[in-house]
């Protein structure tokens, strides 16, 4: 759990889970998101490498500043605390789109 005593906003999770014809795809993220008083975007990484190895975390925090930087998202923390990958079906770029799925449903306007 992030060290913080910071507004509490939701708790995502994104799954990107595909087979495309040879290839598999596979990459699940759990994600606590905080506001924060700073005008900045932060990111924790709270998995051990067992748990979630860090060629996969730095996918994570990529997507997190890719999206806030492209929707004009600031004071907020991104605390990952969970994830599941697989040795053989698991890249960074699956990692990249499970957290931007996981950040768009969270912050896409509702219908």
């Amino acid at each position: 759990m992030c060290k913080s005593s910071r507004k509490f906003l939701a708790e995502v999770e994104g799954r990107y889970v595909r087979q495309v014809s040879s290839i598999d795809h596979y990459a699940i993220v759990k994600l606590r998101i905080y506001m924060i008083d700073t005008d900045a975007v932060l990111f924790e990484n709270h998995c051990s490498e067992e748990q979630l190895p860090q060629r996969f975390a730095v996918g994570v925090e990529k997507a997190v500043q890719y999206y806030a930087a492209e929707h004009n998202i600031s004071r907020i923390q991104v605390c990952l605390f969970d994830g599941e990958w697989q040795e053989y079906d698991s890249s960074e770029m699956d990692f990249i789109l499970a957290t931007l799925k996981a950040l768009f449903e969270l912050f896409s306007p509702k219908k």
